[in-house]
């Protein structure tokens, strides 16, 4: 079972996502349909992480992040980004995306579990319960989360790629709060 192992309120400054976007349904994600891990493979193929890896002026963090945006859309889709939190003033190479995520106070998470190697929502068996974990972990702090725009799932080296001795590994979870 995952565990949830640190939980803290900050703020987060305005920041931009900055990679690949995947969009599809809930729908088909709820049927079984999950490209996220091929996605994530795909990035890794064509490293998308170099470009902005070079522009270490803007970098927030240098971890890998998966973001999940726009799933209050009508047609029932959404984004999913896979990339880097960048400061303002980033330059976005041609055929990525920049996503901004205002300044704003979030909880961050680190959720210890048993978890693939790229992305939290591969085939790992702890990989579907962590963010109710957080929502849990939410509500009992007396905040509440039901209007959030966006979540995401951070990659911190070595936390998430180093394993411990009974091969858990961390993955930091940031949801904003209302």
């Amino acid at each position: 079972m995952p565990e949830l192992i640190k939980f803290e309120i900050k703020t987060l400054p305005k920041l931009c996502v900055v990679g690949k976007q995947l969009r599809y349904s809930w729908e088909a994600l709820e049927s079984g349909d999950n490209r996220r891990p091929g996605f994530w493979d795909k990035c890794y193929e064509e490293n998308i992480f170099a470009p902005l890896e070079t522009q270490t002026e803007h970098i927030f963090d240098s971890s890998h992040v998966g973001v999940y945006l726009d799933w209050y859309l009508d047609d029932n889709d959404f984004t999913y980004i896979v990339g880097m939190l960048m400061k303002p003033g980033v330059t976005v190479p041609k055929g990525y995306v920049a996503r901004e995520l205002a300044e704003t106070d979030v909880v961050v998470g680190w959720i210890k579990g048993k978890f693939a190697s790229r992305g939290v929502d591969r085939d790992g068996p702890d990989s579907e319960n962590g963010y109710e974990l957080m929502v849990k972990a939410i509500k009992e702090n007396g905040r509440d989360n039901s209007e959030m725009k966006w979540c995401m799932e951070l990659y911190n080296c070595p936390r998430f790629t180093e394993p411990d001795e009974n091969g858990d590994t961390i993955v930091d979870n940031y949801i904003p709060l209302d």
